[in-house]
């Protein structure tokens, strides 16, 4: 099992890392952003991002640029600089789809992409407009017998709500956990939270020196020009030793 509401606290025991957003860390001009200095990066047409005071500290409001399809803007940090181990950890955010629900994409956690296409290592959280599921891909043996399809370790999907998908204008709480150790050194069993409640599982082939990083991406694929919103309440990632 995963390790329940527990996180490092210090760096003896791991790795604890936590954005707020808050406000006063906003430099959005210099192409840094927020606590972690999130590298900003765009994916077609670059999106509006802009810190605001809310939930108590801060929130990170992400908008598309209304002109393409596939517009879109990536956040990462420590860029090809993680690599997960299976001594246990996760990461968790919040996050609300505030103004639609359809077209509006995310991927959030840790992998190796900067595009809105799927990665092919690390372990993330997918909104396909608002339907979410857990996902955990390893481009060293994610194309082996024991994975379930082309690099993908038993995705599972989730429904929030007797639909289909995430409530609209609405937060929703999600924690990503990972436990024990598969034969490469990586973690073997993920596990998924949605506002507190188990949500899915995964067995994971990810291995102990695939470079992934912190990643937020965001995009929408209307198929034409179309500004939707994603918010986020917070961001964070640990790592036993």
């Amino acid at each position: 099992m995963a390790f329940k509401h527990v996180r490092p606290v210090s760096p003896v025991d791991g790795i604890h890392l936590k954005d707020d957003f808050h406000p006063g860390k906003d430099d959005v001009t210099a192409g840094l952003l927020s606590e972690l200095n999130w590298e900003i990066g765009t994916i077609g047409n670059a999106s509006t991002l802009a810190l605001q005071t809310q939930h108590p500290y801060g929130v990170l409001k992400i908008t598309t640029n209304a002109t393409a399809d596939g517009d879109g803007e990536y956040l990462r940090s420590f860029t090809d600089g993680l690599v997960l181990n299976g001594k246990g950890g996760g990461f968790a955010f919040r996050a609300r789809l505030y103004d639609q629900i359809a077209n509006n994409n995310f991927r959030i956690g840790v992998d190796d992409s900067v595009t809105a296409t799927a990665p092919g290592s690390g372990i993330w959280v997918a909104s396909d407009g608002g339907v979410i599921s857990l996902e955990c891909y390893s481009n060293d043996h994610g194309d082996s017998a024991s994975a379930a399809a082309a690099q993908q370790c038993a995705a599972a999907d989730y429904t929030l709500t007797t639909g289909t998908t995430m409530v609209v204008a609405t937060w929703h709480d999600f924690r990503v956990e990972w436990s024990g150790t598969n034969g490469q050194g990586g973690p073997r069993f993920v596990e998924m939270y949605v506002d507190n409640v188990i949500a899915g599982s995964s067995i994971c082939n990810l291995d102990d020196d695939e470079e992934v990083e912190l990643k937020i991406v965001h995009w929408q694929d209307s198929g034409g020009a179309l500004a939707v919103e994603l918010d986020l309440d917070y961001y964070e990632f640990w790592q036993w030793r």
